[in-house]
């Protein structure tokens, strides 16, 4: 007579490894649009430093054109006030833009996941 050996995972282990799974897909689904829009703000900023050096914009130009490009680029979570404009001593052009923000999105149940974001385009002063 032979023996049957049983094989493969128990109902209870493959309900752990659905948990866990399903854990790291809610994490994902949570911080991927975060970052997806720094990295869009990361661009955006990109875009902005030829028009900073060669156009020497004001302040409200620089807002107006920020505003502009964060509204086609999807990017909601930067207000007004996480913007921070520097210009050189006696010039009115912007040489520097400096965005500090954060993101709260919820999680599960009353417990949220936070994302702070920092990040500068400058142009060299000639």
């Amino acid at each position: 007579m032979t023996k049957n050996k049983q094989q493969g995972m128990t109902f209870i282990g493959i309900l752990f490894v659905l948990a866990i799974i399903a854990f790291f897909a809610i994490v994902v689904i949570r911080l991927l649009p975060m970052y997806q829009e720094y990295y869009g703000v990361l661009s955006i900023l990109e875009t902005m430093k030829p028009e900073m050096r060669d156009k020497e914009l004001s302040k409200a130009e620089t807002m107006r054109l920020l505003n502009a490009r964060f509204n086609t680029g999807y990017v909601f979570s930067v207000k007004k006030e996480n913007i921070k404009l520097h210009r050189n001593r006696g010039n009115t052009a912007v040489k520097k833009i400096v965005i500090d923000y954060e993101v709260r999105e919820p999680f599960i149940g009353n417990i949220d996941v936070v994302g702070t974001f920092h990040a500068e385009a400058a142009v060299n002063v000639q």
